[in-house]
Formats: structure tokens, C-alpha cells, sequence
């Protein structure tokens, strides 16, 4: 499992205040990207009693309009927290998010020193460590007591991410002080920047120095989240993500699907995945710079050739013994690969198969032919089945769910490929095959039995918030070859 509360757009500690008996609080917020409002969200804050016990339920409510390579997409998040107001520890807390046509629900329930997650993907038990914080997205009561009582400078907390179903190191430090007109009236911040050891994410938040709200905060693509009044509802606009996902190549390439080597300069700071110089020399790939808190710079070399399938492993293989390969053989959010409907049909596509890799052909042709591209599309392994429509990451978690169903070993992996104009953030395949290791496809492109050396990989899928934020790049070489397609 890899989420469960979905906020991409805002992440918040535990609750340090609460209203006056009976009363409830209302907060609004918007979200600029490039200048333009694109996004409204609504946070209140209501006293409850619920099982003989005085709670406080927050309910987020926000909408996101946004253009993706010329497709609308609406986005809504709706969150829930039940909040024990002697501890501002939440003990439930559910989440759903529609996306387009597509929907992601979960929930959260804290019994004791552990967070049962129950999800698509199944039930996942999470142990909290001893003064792990428990997110909403509200109140930072922790920073709070730090930053402005205590006067830290720096100091790494222990958050409970329910998204990636798992508690993350996170360090934040005090960037200053300032004072911001928000909704009308003036707004006293200490200005905090973090960074998730985990997954690389950094991010600027503006915590207001009376009763620890985040009244701004830095938000993934490039935007920022503040303080608003109820007019922004009605203000609210489509803004053009395309920046978020393409970067123009300083070198076109007339057929980038037959680039047989590639040596290019990249500059980038990935989030949601953590980067190490061992996810970037791979098979088909070598690199040659530095890696620093997730920051990249250096040189890419990439020459893929095509795997004939010899010593592939007999159909169906047997790789239950190895606990190094059990992460890519197990169902989660993403990837249903224990779903009955999807292993059916896995099992119908690849009946015929003579080894392992003619089945990966077999199961990785029928996604390519059967499933259109489309943004967002079905964005799980089963929505993209259901729908027969997905973006690049739709294609990859149904294609690993096929595998992993009939025992194979796969992988989605997150980097970016050369369109011929640009570098564009892509998802594609990688399948164990005993002996060989592991071999990529693609089936967004329909590249199964080799992927062209456009592909510059930076890492296997960790979370649903991974943007690739591509800084600069420079292509250094670049061959192609007809022949190899």
C-alpha cells in the first residue's frame, strides 16, 4: 500500500486550539498557480461528542481546475478527522478524491500505538513510533511550541503519512519572519522550510505565530496555497499544468521512438520518490554527477537493447522464496493485482505462453492495444481496466497488476522520455526475469520488446504525489536508429 489520505494539496500536523463550546469555524483558502486562482478550499472545525467522548471533526472540502496537455481535469479532495481535543491526535480520519472520472478512497483508524489503513489496495497496520505526529491540514501545533515559544532554528519530526502508509522523517528549519496580508487583515508568520527525508519533498510553509495555522504554503507544480475569504469559491479558474509534466529540450529529435543512445545533461530535484546513485546506474543506463538531498546533476547515458528472452523463467514462474522481489509482487492501492477480475483476465491474455517473457509480451501487447491514453484516465490498475483508458501510470499499474497476478515480478518506474521537442515526465514498466534481471517496457508508447534510449529512469514508483521537476537539460549526444523498432 502506498496512500491512504490523498491531500495533494496541503499537509498539516495536529490540532493545538480549539473553538468555544457549540461553536464552529470556518476557513477558506485558495490555490495560485502562475497567477492564476485554480483552486478553492473550505476547512471547518466543529466540536463534536461522539462513543461518550468530546471530539473536534474537521472537514476539508477543495477543488482544483486544471488543463493537461489540452484536456480539463477536475480534482476534488474530501477529508475527515475526528480529533481527541486532549491530545490533538486524530483517531479516525477517512479521505476520497475524484479525479476526472476517477476515485481514490481510504480510511484511517488509530487504535493504541498503531494506524489500520483500509484502502482498494486492502488493510495495511502501521506502528506509530512513541511521539509520532498525526497529520490534518490545518493546525501545526508542534511547530508552534518549536519555532515560535521555544525559538528553534531546526528540528526533525517524526509524521505518520498516511498517503504513503508510513511515518517519514521530516526536517524543518526557521527561514525567517514575516508579516502577510491575508483575507483582509495582517498576519504575523514564521516562515519554516522542510524537507521529507523519505521522499525528497521540500516544501515553505507560513505558520502564523498566534495559534499555529498554516495561513500559506508552497504547493506541489509550482503553486501557492493561502488564506482567502469565501469569494474565491466564485473566482476560481482552469490553469494550464503543462509546465508541471513537459520541458523543452534544447535539441529536437525528428523520431525520438527510434533514439538508440542518448547522452544528455539533466539538472532536477525529484518528489515522492528518493533518489540514490544506485536508481540511476542501472542496466541500459549509466550516470555520472552528484546526488545531495535529493537534488541531481550529471550526466545521463542511455543505451537500451533488445532482450531475445533467452533464459527467460518458465511459465508461471516461482519467485515466492525471494524477499527481495516481494514488494513487486504484492497488491496495493495502485497496483490490484490480487483484484479476481484483473487475474482472470491476466490468465486468459497469457494462456498461451510458452515462458515468463512471452506472457510480459502477451499481457504488455493487450494493455498497449486495449487500453487509450487519456488524462487522468482510470489511474489505478483496476479504474484504467474498468474504463479501458489511462495516462502513462495508468497503462504501468495495470500492466504490473497483470504480472504480479500470474507471478511475475514488475515494477513501475518513474522518469522521463525525449518527445521529440521535449523531456516529458513518463511512467513506464520494468519485469523481473530470473537470471536477466530486469528488462523495461513501455506500454503507453507500445515499445514492448525494447524501449527506445529517450528513457532517462530515475526511480521505481513510491508515491502518488512524484513529480519529476526537471530543472535544465542538455543534450549532450543523441543517435537514432530505424532499424531497432
Amino acid at each position: 500500500m502506498r496512500k491512504s489520505s490523498l491531500s495533494i494539496l496541503m499537509i498539516g500536523l495536529v490540532l493545538c486550539a480549539v473553538p468555544g463550546r457549540g461553536q464552529s469555524e470556518e476557513f477558506h483558502f485558495a490555490t495560485d498557480v502562475n497567477g492564476v486562482t485554480c483552486g478553492h478550499t473550505r476547512v471547518v472545525l466543529s466540536p463534536i461528542r461522539l462513543d461518550g467522548r468530546d471530539l473536534l471533526e474537521l472537514k476539508h472540502e477543495s477543488l482544483t481546475l486544471m488543463t493537461v496537455l489540452g484536456r480539463l481535469v477536475e480534482s476534488r479532495l474530501t477529508l475527515t478527522y475526528h480529533i481527541d481535543s486532549s491530545t490533538g491526535r486524530f483517531i479516525y480520519h477517512d479521505s476520497l478524491i475524484v479525479h476526472g472520472a476517477a476515485r481514490l478512497a481510504s480510511s484511517i483508524r488509530i487504535e493504541g500505538d498503531k494506524a489500520l489503513i483500509e484502502s482498494e489496495g486492502g488493510r495495511l497496520s502501521v506502528a506509530l513510533p512513541a511521539g509520532a505526529i498525526l497529520a490534518n491540514t490545518l493546525f501545526f501545533p508542534d511547530l508552534l511550541e518549536d519555532f515560535v515559544r521555544k525559538g528553534l532554528k531546526e528540528k526533525t519530526y517524526l509524521i505518520f503519512d498516511g498517503r504513503d502508509g508510513a511515518v517519514q522523517e521530516t526536517v524543518f528549519s526557521r527561514a525567517g519572519e514575516e508579516t502577510l496580508r491575508l483575507a483582509g487583515r495582517d498576519v504575523e508568520t514564521v516562515v519554516l522550510d522542510s524537507f521529507n527525508r523519505r521522499t525528497g519533498q521540500r516544501a515553505r510553509l507560513w505558520l502564523e505565530t498566534r495559534r499555529g495555522i498554516a495561513v500559506q504554503k508552497t504547493a506541489l507544480g509550482g503553486g501557492l496555497i493561502y488564506l482567502a475569504d469565501a469569494s474565491v469559491g466564485d473566482r476560481i479558474r482552469s490553469v494550464n499544468m503543462d509546465h508541471a509534466f513537459l520541458t523543452a529540450s534544447d535539441r529536437a529529435v525528428s523520431n525520438p521512438k527510434a533514439i538508440s543512445y542518448l547522452k544528455a545533461r539533466l539538472e532536477l530535484e525529484p518528489t515522492g520518490l528518493r533518489v540514490s546513485p544506485e536508481s540511476l546506474n542501472v542496466p541500459g543506463q549509466r550516470f555520472n554527477g552528484t546526488v545531495a538531498d535529493n537534488r541531481v546533476d550529471g550526466v545521463f547515458e542511455v543505451s537500451h537493447t533488445r532482450y531475445d528472452g533467452a533464459s527467460a523463467p518458465p511459465f508461471p514462474p516461482d519467485f515466492s522464496g525471494r524477499a527481495d522481489l516481494a514488494e513487486f509482487l504484492a497488491a496495493d492501492d495502485m497496483t490490484q493485482s490480487d483484484d479476481p477480475l484483473l487475474a482472470a483476465a491476466a490468465r486468459d491474455i497469457a494462456k498461451d505462453a510458452g515462458d515468463t517473457w512471452e506472457a510480459v509480451k502477451l499481457l504488455g501487447r493487450w494493455v498497449a492495444e486495449n487500453i487509450k491514453g487519456a488524462i487522468p484516465g482510470g489511474i489505478t490498475a483496476r479504474g484504467t481496466y474498468d474504463q479501458r483508458a489511462g495516462d502513462c501510470g495508468g497503462h504501468s499499474f495495470l500492466m504490473a497488476a497483470f504480472c504480479r497476478s500470474l507471478g511475475i515480478p514488475a515494477r513501475v518506474v518513474w522518469g522521463c522520455v525525449h518527445t521529440g521537442k521535449s523531456f516529458g515526465q513518463h511512467g513506464w514498466n520494468e519485469v523481473y526475469m530470473g537470471e536477466v534481471g530486469w528488462i523495461p517496457l513501455d506500454t503507453t508508447m507500445g515499445e514492448i520488446e525494447v524501449v527506445d534510449s529517450g528513457h532517462v529512469r530515475i526511480g521505481h514508483y513510491q508515491s502518488l504525489s512524484t513529480q519529476l521537476n526537471l530543472r535544465r537539460n542538455e543534450i549532450i549526444d543523441v543517435r537514432t536508429d530505424p532499424e531497432q523498432r
